[in-house]
């Protein structure tokens, strides 16, 4: 985990230093954001944490899912229902968000209440997260 908070503080690092003027820049900051999110996915599934199946179980049956199945909405679901759940995925997903965004949210604490009140809400994702 310690190895995983580094490169993303890395990733962080490297966030910062884009100025996204142009498409290129702001394409190169969502890739590094992308890397970010990734690393905590593949510790999330190295783990062995499911939400209703997802990702794990249901990439077993892939073929039987619509071919935009495992969206990056679909993802984000799953990242944000192991945050409020799992504890070492709220600090991965706080050193992420506090590094790349470090005056969005000002405590951890508050951070986890919106996520957990957008969960709630039944609105913020578009997905159906049922399946």
């Amino acid at each position: 985990m310690n190895d995983i908070i580094t490169k993303i503080k890395q990733l962080a690092q490297k966030h910062h230093t884009i100025d996204e003027k142009g498409i290129d820049e702001f394409k190169d900051s969502e890739l590094l954001e992308l890397e970010a999110e990734n690393l905590i996915i593949d510790y999330c599934e190295e783990k062995k944490y499911l939400i209703q199946g997802f990702p794990t179980e249901k990439k077993k049956i892939k073929d039987e899912l619509d071919e935009d199945y495992f969206c990056s909405e679909r993802y984000n679901y799953y990242l944000d229902r192991l945050t409020v759940e799992k504890e070492d995925v709220a600090d991965l997903m706080w050193c992420y968000v506090s590094s790349f965004w470090p005056d969005y949210f000002e405590s951890k604490e508050e951070y986890i209440l919106t996520i957990d009140e957008q969960l709630n809400s039944g609105v913020f994702y578009e997905i159906n997260h049922l399946n």
